[in-house]
């Protein structure tokens, strides 16, 4: 407790100083708070997952490499049989993650078909092209790309 001379008043220091150390507190909570909302905008969370590109060479190539695989899973799974084609819908979502290369998260509309064989190549077709859109499933793939690697591209579960 601190008496202040030529007054009445009785100022208790262990309030002020308690004051002082919430008021500190608070205004580094606040900038702490600040900036790393400043830095997730900026340079968002290392290892994050963001929106892609799918106009991107790198996520183009993602996806045909997508494609192969999943026709090559089709045709090992009986899933596919010689006769039938992949229908190509549209990429619906592409997202990327940088891991040990880059993650390719794509969601695009697949489907199976012994209709449009004939206007297939290399046993795909599109779906503007083939009137079989009903057999078009939404698909989520993972395709990691490693460029330095023997192997470039790892996929996951389809």
């Amino acid at each position: 407790t601190l008496k202040v001379p030529n007054s009445k008043a009785v100022v208790s220091t262990q309030s002020t100083g308690m004051r002082c150390v919430l008021i500190v507190a608070a205004a580094l909570l606040s900038i702490a708070v600040g900036l790393s909302e400043k830095r997730e905008i900026i340079l968002g969370m290392p290892g994050g997952i963001y929106e892609g590109n799918i106009k991107d060479p790198e996520a183009i190539e993602a996806v045909k490499q997508a494609l192969v695989e999943f026709k090559r899973r089709a045709v090992s799974s009986g899933k596919l049989g010689a006769s039938d084609t992949v229908i190509v819908g549209d990429v619906v979502d592409v997202k990327e993650q940088v891991v040990a290369g880059k993650k390719f998260i794509i969601t695009i509309k697949l489907g199976v078909t012994s209709k449009c064989a004939g206007d297939a190549k290399d046993g795909f077709v599109s779906a503007k092209v083939c009137s079989d859109s009903e057999s078009l499933g939404q698909h989520k793939i993972e395709v990691v790309s490693q460029p330095w690697m023997a192997a470039k591209y790892m996929f996951g579960e389809f």
